[in-house]
């Protein structure tokens, strides 16, 4: 059965890597729960770890949508590839804005790459593969279900070296993303809202208000966002390589 899925995959330009392959994601490795298996439709490149996730409501307001184009589109001018889950609302709009302006575009879907959920972002997912990558960790053909939906955002997390959320309510399925991200120990930033009685300001007050997270109150603010993740990214990569020289001092010590 699984070998069938599998020979769907190569007939399908479908690559798919096991955790111990030599080709699996670096990015993915140290994500929990582990992923078994990946799926990818395109290409991951080199410059795929200048990502950030850009997420948010599916029923965006009219500033909403307009925030999510223009920040994509800033971070992608920045040379960052723009990381989204390819729901509906904010994360098809930052998803489009990287591939209208030249971008790259990384998609994580909850279901199947041969049977994108929403459907009606089949037409984008396509898109997405030819100049980006569409990844799943479900076999082609699988549907979605809400556990699938819920733990994807610890790959779209992962992928990013930062969240930012545009739009949410209270019962988001973003705070999902945001949860996973604190098990990163990726910044999350929140997007100013306009009206602050809005129900979509909810997430965003969160990060910015109650976490004192980061804010983006205007374009502009992009580029200051960018320099931080880059920096605590460096912080980070520096961090675990000291860790790693203790590590290997200690076991030179031990078998001395």
């Amino acid at each position: 059965m699984i070998q069938k899925k599998l020979e769907l995959c190569d007939r399908s330009d479908i690559k798919y890597y096991s955790y111990f392959d030599k080709e699996f994601p670096n990015s993915l490795k140290k994500i929990k729960p582990e992923i078994k298996i990946v799926f990818i439709k395109g290409e991951l490149k080199p410059e795929d770890e200048k990502a950030v996730a850009i997420i948010g409501t599916r029923d965006p307001t009219e500033y909403g949508k307009e925030m999510a184009y223009l920040i994509a589109k800033r971070f992608t001018e920045l040379g960052f590839t723009i990381i989204s889950g390819l729901a509906k609302g904010i994360d098809t709009i930052a998803l489009k804005s990287a591939i209208d302006n030249g971008g790259r575009a990384i998609g994580v879907i909850a279901s199947g790459i041969l049977n994108v959920y929403p459907k009606e972002n089949t037409s984008l997912a396509k898109r997405i593969a030819k100049s980006g990558t569409i990844i799943s960790e479900r076999f082609p053909n699988d549907n979605v279900n809400k556990t699938a939906l819920q733990i994807r955002n610890r790959i779209t997390s992962g992928f990013g070296l930062g969240n930012i959320v545009v739009e949410g309510k209270k019962f988001s399925g973003t705070r999902w993303q945001l949860k996973f991200g604190k098990n990163q120990n990726k910044p999350a930033i929140g997007v100013e809202p306009l009206d602050d009685d809005s129900e979509q300001a909810f997430v965003p007050n969160l990060i910015i208000r109650e976490e004192g997270g980061a804010r983006i109150s205007n374009i502009e603010d992009v580029d200051y966002i960018a320099e931080m993740l880059l920096s605590e990214a460096n912080a980070r990569k520096a961090k675990e390589k000291s860790k790693q020289k203790v590590v290997k001092q200690i076991n030179l010590f031990k078998y001395k």
